[in-house]
Formats: C-alpha cells, structure tokens, sequence
C-alpha cells in the first residue's frame, strides 16, 4: 500500500499570512492531529509513503526519514514520485501523478493525500483514490478515515 503525501495543506497547515516554524533540523513544524492522523492510516495498514510535495527536491530520502521520526511518524519505505532535482524542473502535480500511476497504478494499492485541485483533471479511477485535504486543516480525522477506508477497500 501507498500513500502519495503532500505536506503543505496536509501536514503543514500554517496560513499563508503567518510565519511557519522551522524545527532545529531546518524543516517546517507539521500540525500535530495530522500527524496523529498519518500514524493512524500507517499503523492500521503499514503502508509506504511517496513523496509528492514540491519540498521533496529540498532533502535526500534519508533525511526524510528522520524528519518524520522526529515528528512522531515511522515509516517504513519512503520514496519519491519523481528523481527530479530543481524546482524548475517539477510539472503540475496532476501530470506526475498521472505519469506514476500510468507507471505502477495497476499494480499498486494507492491513496493521494493531497490539497492541490490540479488533481480534479485526472481521471475519475484515479481522482476516486484522491482525498482532497483543506490547507488550514490539513489531515483531519475525517480525511484519515476517508484515506483508510481507500486503502481497505482496494486490498480485499
């Protein structure tokens, strides 16, 4: 199972207005009921996480390892949507996830986390996998519910 994450909007909720905190290890605090959310749909199905978010350029994946254990989420494999290096170089997040499900969606059980609407273009098969987050409230109770039952629902 995999969940492709977002973070602005899911687990970083600050308003555009306001200042984000930055934790010693030089990355933005995340909203702690989102956290506790994303370890809820982890621990209930021990799925891996693919890195969607625009930040994912800014860190190598081990480092991305410690930054969620640091905030209280383990992961077991995390990985990235794409090998793209610059934020030059990154598409609409609607086309690179087209492109990954075009590449592993028949074989993979997946979930997109995720506040961007570029996703409504995509196709109806894959939008029914989408669980639209709001950017204030990031992954709420709801949202987590809604991306676990996703994921259930697609492993039996």
């Amino acid at each position: 199972m995999k969940i492709l994450l977002d973070i602005d909007g899911v687990l970083v909720t600050t308003p555009i207005w306001r200042t984000s905190e930055l934790l010693v290890d030089g990355f933005l605090k995340f909203n702690e009921r989102a956290v506790n959310n994303l370890v809820y749909i982890i621990s209930e199905t021990g799925a891996s996480v693919i890195l969607t978010t625009t930040h994912r350029i800014k860190f190598p994946l081990e480092k991305w390892y410690s930054l969620f254990e640091r905030r209280g989420i383990v992961i077991k494999d995390i990985s990235k949507i794409n090998e793209k290096e610059s934020i030059d170089s990154l598409g609409k997040r609607s086309d690179e996830i087209q492109v990954w499900v075009n590449q592993f969606g028949e074989t993979e059980n997946y979930v997109i986390i995720d506040d961007d609407l570029s996703i409504n273009s995509l196709p109806e098969l894959i939008k029914s996998r989408w669980v639209m987050t709001k950017p204030m409230i990031g992954l709420d109770k709801e949202a987590a519910d809604k991306a676990l039952n996703i994921l259930q629902r697609q492993s039996k």
